[in-house]
């Protein structure tokens, strides 16, 4: 299993989690208000000063479909382009900081917008990925009805759905159906 640095593993999940809260093939809606957006930085311990507002999680909406788009990039250079503009549209400041006593690299302002500062720590946390391993370990997941996105993680890189369990269990009992119809049709016809 690949492993990136922990400040990014976090960030990445976080992008990957929020490009999912939309799944544009049913037109399903997963993070319907401020209170799920909240939840969900949150649970990838950005700490929040204020409660968000409805302006945060129109802005959080905005950018799934920019943050879907470098999982789907077909290369490099276009999944940098798209990360940069991120970056640069979210005010990135990078900077060491020392707050919890060891110094490390934060990449939006202290006083950074909620919203901007996920921005920024997952357009960077994605730039790593990008840049160290490469744009082939994004991914839009293959499975009928899906189109999750996720990092492969594993060491050959042959992931192709998002949950193994789940979209790859449909698509093997799918294939498993056709073989099966395929084998009636030959004998009964």
């Amino acid at each position: 299993m690949v492993r990136f640095t922990s400040y990014s593993e976090a960030s990445v999940t976080l992008a990957e989690d929020l490009v999912n809260t939309y799944n544009i093939v049913r037109n399903v809606e997963k993070m319907p208000e401020v209170d799920g957006l909240s939840a969900l930085f949150e649970r990838y311990g950005m700490p929040l000063d204020a409660p968000l507002t409805e302006a945060d999680l129109a802005a959080a909406h905005r950018l799934r479909p920019v943050f879907r788009e470098v999982f789907a990039a077909p290369d490099e250079a276009t999944a940098v382009t798209l990360l940069n503009r991120i970056l640069a549209g979210h005010h990135a400041v990078p900077h060491y900081t020392d707050h919890d006593g060891t110094w490390h690299l934060h990449v939006a302002a202290p006083d950074a917008a909620p919203v901007d500062r996920y921005a920024a720590n997952a357009a960077m946390a994605l730039l790593t990925v990008v840049t160290t391993a490469g744009v082939d370990r994004l991914h839009v997941c293959v499975g009928n009805r899906c189109a999750e996105v996720f990092v492969d993680v594993s060491r050959n890189q042959s992931r192709r759905f998002c949950s193994p369990a789940i979209c790859g269990n449909r698509a093997s009992a799918a294939a498993h159906r056709a073989r099966r119809k395929k084998a009636a049709a030959v004998q009964g016809g």
